[in-house]
């Protein structure tokens, strides 16, 4: 049976692409992975339930096939296992070669299901191996995979779970970390909720499978997502009366790192053939092929370009299919010269598209197989496309900024059956964008009784260098989308599915421009008993506030105290004295004009002894020193107290104590 794939049929490539679902175009943080290498942490739920959700141990077969895909080598791997701890823990290493890929499944494949679920710790223990262990040239992500959510035996093991699980998710949203989930939901107990949101707060992809055989396309998917990949799927058939099965692909030209021949099936013998003629039959490729009980993987690295041949043997009639991955490291790149800086109306920018292959450059005579189609958005209008033409080792296009506002341009390369994306660069036309000013932290009490809602002021994050109104947009958030919504300029929250949780926001001015910052919210749970304790607390704190109070009020005045105004024009006015018994005598009761400050909201502190203090409602000069409070000795020397260091406007205050001796001890 002769069947062939052709890479350089575009129709069937694209199509294929769209009925699968799953070629990711080269575009975004994880599209643009250095030779599509990562920190990989895989998050295995092991409790009771999934001896009942996946008695057969399908998760083992799909994990094995996602691991084995990994490139040769480059990617630094590790695994948790959890249950109501951490049963097992992988640290991360290279997972270089077949046996190392073999190592990390059967050391997840080892743990028995039992127990009960603790998300929150399997994710912060993942987080923390990638924080400790992981490359830090290489993106990081975290591959998550339960039967259910988060069920523990007390309440209180359960709220430390929940915190676990904020902490893990605002450190993966500061550091960038993608966290992909699947709830297998066999037995429809599970909560999918909860893993969504874990997903949706990074950037990540949520899968929901209904059993456990669909967990291997769904690891496929991700796959895919994640890694430059291409995947061909065949349909399952059976071997002819010959047990013998026989096709082939072709690899192009440019950008596949690796060639995967993955046999689901019955597969007995195989071999390969070369576009050279040279055959490798089955031993000669045994150290290159990742062997499990229902799969095999053949990897081929490097491979030379042209049509591939293989043939597979089985028992007649048993079942076989035949995938096959290219594990690929085409890029295109996009940039703009003039670079970045405000653009005026009628100026020209060169736009330029490279294809990179690993980072490298390709020849110029390789760009014949694809054509670049540039999208550019915004200037006061809608989307507009134009071809882009090859030149030299680039496609280019010259755009003119006709109108004043704000352009994002972004191009699509297609061909050799790729369809890669570059990523968006921003343009902007006599317009300056908002200004980052800062991130924005809020604290919420949650009170018994009440119904906690929040406003939260956004206009601190950003300001707009015109002037103009801000739109303010949530990019991904630690809470539910039912918990919060946005109006105007502030972000109302109304209910905290977790104890703390980071928002990623973007303002926007009326051109389009716009900037990003980041909103902290964190809660504080105030229980009955707290709320009686920091009452009772309050009544407290007036009450000693009352006593003080009540004590500076009875000392006495002994003495008589002397206040004389001046201005700014050198002018002294009559001394005012006054005396009183005990407590406080204010400024405003010695007849002054306007001296600079609030005379009423200043006053004399009797003491007691042989001396007063002179306390003002804000900070002055007396006698060349700043502060709030000054003290007066009974001597007869004057304080002079001005609003300004220069003492051109204020008054002079002494006090005439009755008393005998100096200013005493006391003081």
């Amino acid at each position: 049976m002769k069947r062939t794939i052709f890479l350089k049929t575009m129709a069937l490539s694209l199509c294929l692409f769209l009925i699968l679902g799953i070629f990711c175009a080269a575009s975004g943080a994880e599209g643009r992975a250095a030779s599509n290498r990562y920190n990989i942490v895989l998050v295995v739920d092991s409790s009771g339930s999934m001896a009942r959700t996946d008695g057969q141990g399908l998760r083992f077969s799909a994990i094995g096939k996602f691991v084995a895909l990994l490139a040769e080598k480059g990617n630094r791997v590790g695994a948790v296992v959890f249950n109501e701890g951490i049963a097992m823990q992988l640290n991360m290493a290279y997972a270089d070669g077949i046996w190392a890929k073999q190592n990390i499944v059967e050391q997840v494949r080892s743990i028995a299901p039992g127990g009960d679920t603790n998300i929150g710790k399997g994710l912060q223990t993942a987080v923390n191996m990638l924080n400790a262990d992981g490359n830090p040239n290489l993106p990081s992500l975290i591959l998550l995979l339960s039967d259910g959510n988060t069920d523990l035996p007390t309440e209180e093991e359960v709220a430390q779970s929940q915190k676990d699980k904020a902490d893990a998710i605002q450190r993966a949203m500061e550091l960038g970390y993608k966290i992909h989930a699947i709830s297998l939901n066999a037995d429809g107990s599970a909560n999918s909720a909860e893993l969504m949101q874990i997903a949706n707060a990074v950037g990540g992809q949520f899968r929901e499978v209904k059993k456990a055989a669909d967990l291997d396309d769904v690891f496929k998917l991700y796959y895919a997502l994640i890694y430059n990949a291409v995947m061909f799927d065949d349909a399952s058939e059976a071997f002819p009366g010959s047990g013998e099965i026989t096709g082939s692909f072709e690899v192009p030209a440019v950008g596949v790192e690796e060639v995967n021949i993955v046999l689901s099936g019955g597969a007995e013998d195989y071999s390969l053939e070369s576009p050279h003629g040279r055959v490798y039959e089955k031993a000669d490729i045994a150290s290159f092929a990742y062997t499990a009980e229902t799969y095999t993987i053949i990897k081929v690295t490097s491979p030379d370009p042209g049509l591939w041949k293989y043939r597979v043997k089985g028992a007649p009639g048993s079942r076989i299919q035949i995938n096959i991955v290219y594990n690929t490291n085409l890029t295109a790149e996009i940039s703009a010269s003039p670079a970045g800086g405000a653009h005026l109306a009628g100026d020209s920018v060169l736009i330029s598209v490279a294809l990179e292959e690993s980072g490298a450059a390709i020849a110029a005579d390789k760009y014949s197989g694809f054509k670049a189609v540039l999208t550019v958005t915004g200037g006061k209008g809608g989307a507009q496309s134009f071809d882009m033409s090859a030149s030299g080792p680039a496609f280019e296009y010259r755009l003119i900024l006709e109108k004043s506002g704000f352009y994002t341009v972004k191009a699509e390369v297609a061909g050799e059956g790729y369809l890669l994306q570059t990523e968006e660069i921003a343009l902007g036309v006599d317009n300056n964008p908002p200004v980052f000013e800062k991130n924005i932290e809020h604290t919420v009490l949650l009170w018994p009784f009440k119904g906690n809602e929040a406003e939260i002021d956004l206009s601190p994050g950003v300001s707009s260098p015109s002037g103009s109104a801000l739109t303010y947009e949530a990019l991904s958030s630690a809470f539910n989308s039912d918990e919060y919504r946005i109006s105007g300029s502030t972000l109302h929250m109304s209910s905290y599915s977790l104890g703390k949780g980071m928002f990623k926001m973007r303002a926007y001015d009326q051109e389009g421009a716009y900037c990003d910052f980041d909103v902290f919210v964190r809660t504080v749970s105030i229980t009955l008993l707290g709320a009686l304790l920091l009452l009772a607390g309050l009544l407290i704190a007036l009450a000693a506030i009352g006593v003080v109070t009540w004590m500076l009020l009875q000392k006495r005045f002994y003495g008589t105290c002397v206040v004389q105004q001046f201005d700014s024009d050198g002018n002294y006015y009559e001394e005012s004295c006054r005396t009183k018994g005990r407590g406080r005598i204010r400024l405003s009761e010695f007849n002054l004009g306007n001296a600079g400050f609030d005379a009423s909201k200043c006053y004399f502190q009797a003491t007691g002894k042989r001396h007063v203090f002179l306390c003002m409602n804000e900070s002055v000069y007396g006698d060349g020193m700043k502060g709030k409070k000054f003290l007066v000795n009974g001597s007869g020397f004057e304080v002079t107290v001005s609003k300004d260091e220069f003492s051109t406007k204020g008054v002079r205050a002494r006090f005439i104590s009755k008393l005998p001796g100096g200013i005493g001890s006391g003081w």
